[in-house]
């Protein structure tokens, strides 16, 4: 079977958030704490929110007692590492605003705007965890949701819809978890905020003079 470490992965994590419902919860203030302070409304802050939901997952993976490494910063297409002698991985997709579009899976190149079904399903080799608003935290690898999948101008992409029809019917693959929209109101912070503020703290005679962004 395809991805089979992959599968055990997401079989092993659900299982465990049903267990230890304090990870469970944990996982979603977390969300909640995140998108607040950070709303994706802010251009900037999307790209943060979702490296800061993948170090939830795997925070919380590895508080289940789970081997898995975050690896995103390394570009290799997938975010969640599952060591071993033969390294696998997950990628992780955030989806805080309607659900039922269409989400991309890979950005293409300009030269690759082209793509049959076939090619689409070559390029997405990776399984992905969803984490969706209203929905939960649903598993979907290329086998599983092949159907599901088109070429856009710029990206490879996957049905919302497609995908949460699949897990009602196939619920052993969502997690059930109330993830959060995020909020209808501007940020609180922005992300460069975060960064300005710790890179500052080197520079004793700029800090005092360090401000939040308006």
């Amino acid at each position: 079977m395809e991805l089979v470490r992959e599968r055990r992965f997401f079989v092993d994590y659900r299982a465990g958030l049903a267990r230890e419902r304090a990870v469970s919860s944990a996982v979603v203030d977390a969300i909640t704490v995140v998108l607040a302070r950070y709303n994706t409304v802010v251009w900037e802050n999307r790209f943060i929110v979702g490296g800061v939901v993948e170090q939830i997952l795997g925070a919380s993976a590895r508080a289940l007692g789970i081997d898995v490494l975050n690896a995103g910063k390394q570009n290799q297409g997938y975010d969640l590492e599952l060591p071993g002698e033969v390294l696998a991985g997950i990628s992780v997709k955030g989806v805080f605003a309607s659900t039922g579009g269409k989400h991309n899976l890979v950005n293409l190149r300009s030269a690759d705007k082209h793509l049959s079904r076939d090619e689409c399903l070559q390029r997405w080799s990776r399984a992905t965890l969803f984490v969706m608003t209203g929905v939960g935290i649903g598993y979907s690898d290329r086998s599983m949701n092949g159907d599901c999948v088109s070429p856009s101008a710029d990206a490879v992409q996957i049905s919302g819809k497609g995908l949460k029809e699949w897990w009602s019917e196939n619920p052993e693959w969502l997690i059930n978890l109330p993830i959060p929209p995020k909020p209808e109101g501007p940020a609180i912070r922005v992300a460069s905020d975060a960064v300005g503020r710790d890179i500052l703290e080197g520079f004793p005679v700029l800090l005092p003079h360090w401000k939040a962004e308006i």
